[in-house]
This record gives C-alpha cells, sequence and structure tokens, in this order.
C-alpha cells in the first residue's frame, strides 16, 4: 500500500479514561504503541492520521512526526484501536490484487477500508468527519474482507493481548543484542538470548532475569537495582529505573522515563509515570505522568471470584473478566497507603488519598477521591502539571493543556 490512514472511530469514549488525552493509536500493548507498530508493518508507506482535531493537535505536538496528506490512492483506511500483526498485512496485499476496494471486517465490526483509486465521495465524507462510521451508506455497496484482527475496544483489552504483543515486537529491535551474562556481575539469567538489551544498561549483582515464559526487552539507559526479579514477557522503555527488590511478573509494560518498584503482574504503565514504592499493582493500566504513592495498592479480584463490571462515564460495561486492576488517567497522583478495590477508574488530574477503600469510579479533578470530594481547581492542577514536567525537561503545551481543559468543562465548574 502506498498510503495508510489511521482513523479515530465513534467508540473512542470507550477507551477512557486514556482517550481523554490521547487519540486512539497511542495505546501501549506490547512494547510499542500501535501507532509506532504501523511504522513497521507499513514501512514503506506514507501515513497519516485522521481524528478528533484538538488530540490530532496534541498528538503532533508530542510526537515528530509527519502527518502525511489524505489521499485515496493505493490506500488503506484503519481504525486506530487495530492491533496490526504481519498476517493481516499479507492478507490485505493478497485481497486486493483480486478488488480495487473494500471494507474490512473482524469479530462483527468493521475496521478498515481498502481504494484503489480516488472515489470523491468517500474522500468528501473522510474529510469532513473527524470520527469515521464505516457502516454510513457511503460504503454500502463495498465488498467485505473478513479478517481475524485483534483491537483495543476498552482500555483494559491491551492487558490481556500485552504478553503475545511483547513477543511480536521483539522483532523491531534488531539493535538491540542478547544478554551475555558475563557483562554483568553477579546477576541470574534464564533463556538469556530471549533478553534484548539498548545501549548503556546497569544491572547490579543479584538481580534475576527470567525470559524462559517469554522475551524480556531492556531499552538504552535502563538501571536495575540489586535484588530485582524481572519475569518476561517484559517491556522497559528507555531511562527507566527498577528499584531496589522489585517483583516484576510476566506480560508488564513500562515507557521510557519510569520508576518501578514493588511488586507488579499484567500491568501497563506508559511514559513519565511512577510506582516506585512498595505495594502491589496487578491488571491495571497507567496513563503518562501519574504517581502512586508509598504502598498504593489495588485488588484485581474478587473474593467471590465474579465478574467484573467496569463504571465509565457514559456507560457501564460487563467485562466478563474475573482479573482488572485500576485504570488511571494522566497527571493523577495518590497519597500513601491509597487501596483501590478491583476494576476501578480513575480520569485525569486527581489527587488521591485514602480513607478507606477508593470508589471504583473517580471522576476527574477530583481533590480527595470519594463521590463528594471537592474539585481540584483547574489552575492549580496546571501549575503542578508544569511543575511535574519541568523536572524531567519537558513542557505542558497548550494543546494539552486544551484537552485538559475539555475534560475540567465537563464537570460542571467551568
Amino acid at each position: 500500500m502506498k498510503n495508510i490512514v489511521l482513523f479515530e472511530n465513534e467508540r473512542v469514549e470507550d477507551l477512557y479514561p486514556f482517550s481523554l488525552t490521547h487519540c486512539s493509536w497511542e495505546v501501549r500493548v506490547g512494547a510499542l504503541r500501535l501507532f509506532e507498530k504501523s511504522y513497521y508493518y507499513f514501512i514503506n508507506s506514507n501515513i497519516a492520521y485522521l481524528g478528533r482535531k484538538k488530540w490530532l493537535n496534541s498528538f503532533f505536538k508530542r510526537f515528530d512526526i509527519l502527518n502525511h496528506k489524505i489521499v485515496i490512492d493505493d490506500t488503506l483506511f484503519l481504525s486506530g484501536n487495530v492491533v496490526i500483526s504481519k498476517d493481516f498485512v499479507d492478507i490485505v496485499e493478497d485481497y486486493k490484487s483480486s478488488y480495487d476496494s473494500f471494507l474490512i471486517k473482524s469479530n462483527g465490526n468493521l475496521v478498515g477500508l481498502y481504494c484503489k483509486v480516488h472515489n470523491q465521495e468517500i474522500f468528501d465524507y473522510l474529510i469532513n468527519n473527524d470520527l469515521v462510521n464505516l457502516e454510513n451508506d457511503v460504503f454500502s455497496n463495498f465488498n467485505c474482507l473478513e479478517v481475524n484482527l485483534n483491537s483495543i475496544e476498552y482500555i483494559w483489552d491491551a492487558i490481556f493481548l500485552n504478553g503475545q504483543e511483547i513477543e511480536s515486537d521483539a522483532e523491531f529491535f534488531p539493535n538491540y543484542h542478547s544478554l551475555f551474562i558475563a557483562d554483568f556481575q553477579g546477576i541470574y539469567a534464564e533463556n538469556p538470548t530471549r533478553i534484548l538489551l539498548g545501549k548503556n544498561i546497569k544491572i547490579s549483582p543479584s538481580v534475576v532475569l527470567d525470559a524462559s515464559k517469554g522475551a524480556i526487552i531492556i531499552g538504552d539507559n535502563v538501571k536495575i537495582m540489586a535484588q530485582s526479579t524481572v519475569i518476561g514477557p517484559c517491556y522497559i522503555g528507555d531511562n527507566s529505573t527498577i528499584k531496589i527488590g522489585a517483583k516484576i511478573y510476566e506480560d508488564c509494560s513500562f515507557g521510557e522515563w519510569c520508576k518501578i518498584g514493588g511488586e507488579l503482574e499484567n500491568t501497563i504503565i506508559h511514559s513519565y509515570s511512577n510506582k516506585q514504592h512498595e505495594g502491589f499493582l496487578g491488571h491495571s493500566y497507567i496513563g503518562e505522568w501519574v504517581n502512586l504513592g508509598a504502598d498504593t495498592n489495588n485488588s484485581d479480584l474478587k473474593n467471590t471470584y465474579s465478574e467484573i463490571n467496569m463504571v465509565l462515564p457514559h456507560k457501564d460495561v460487563k467485562t466478563g473478566r474475573i482479573f482488572l486492576g485500576l485504570m488511571c488517567g494522566d497527571h493523577t497522583k495518590t497519597g500513601i497507603n491509597s487501596m483501590f478495590t478491583t476494576g476501578t477508574v480513575a480520569g485525569v488530574c486527581g489527587i488521591l488519598v485514602k480513607e478507606w477503600f477508593l470508589p471504583n469510579f473517580i471522576k476527574s479533578f477530583t481533590w480527595g477521591g470519594k463521590t463528594n470530594s471537592p474539585t481540584y481547581r483547574f489552575e492549580k492542577a496546571i501549575e503542578t502539571s508544569r511543575i511535574v514536567m519541568a523536572r524531567r525537561n519537558k513542557v505542558l503545551s497548550d494543546e494539552e493543556i486544551e484537552l485538559l481543559r475539555v475534560e475540567y468543562n465537563k464537570q460542571g465548574t467551568a
């Protein structure tokens, strides 16, 4: 394909709280974000983006990438929440040799569209709609290709795909080398050929790295302190630190510049977030610029072993899962000894402190975390975020502030 267009669909709000401050293709699953995978799978294609305007502005402010012009010329339009695979790319390449245009359906949902030549009606629809609905009548006469693709419909879906995606993403780190135990004094490694290392990594004595169940990918400038155990599949992003005695079970991913300690399993933490103290975090998805205070814990399993229902602002969701922890939006902070019950959703810019278990839905900009807690003043929240980001030599952009303002205004406090 000459051209790829990643688009947001009408269900993007189901990715709450991540979708408050991010485009759907920014979801991290495995070692990479969804849009980053597209540059590997479509290495010779021009990639463009179609989505909510304010969110696009923030995305391009934060990532130094080129947004190509949207054209219909050997173009694949793909929902931004789709987890691309090599098999999928091969199937589409084969199918387009027989059809000039077709829809793509997976698990009952329309997730993509291929057009070989320009179609003005489709072009007009796409450029005039921030959110794409492939059920629209403009696409009604298209053939349909049925495929089997994973997608992130709700943010917790990423948790359960994380291990297999770390394995898949390992091939995209060709410049990393396998662990040579003699390079590090006093460490223990299981299956070292599946432990992939970037540059300038420091691993202290008495560290255990166990890749017998899956790859461990360790980015540039990572520091792993003494007596830590890391079980793969696991991804540790550039410039992150694993604190003394950390216990990291399988299927965890940590973005760049994270500080990680305590006990974690099946958890994804985005860049610039910290969970560096004792405490358990399991089956959780944590946004950017989050700080979890000392001895913050979450439950990820009910004592009744029953299905977990997740509360979102616009609906309740029966997940079909018995393991789910904390879904936390950007810039939220917890006080020491905070406790989250099974299946908790927390919005952005919260200051959460313990009185007992925090409720299973915590709105954005809450000061305290309870249902009747006061609102965190917008100006103060922005001031705090600026201070935190400056410590990492980052600046809170006007585009990011605008997204936070949109969410703040929804709280009825503007």
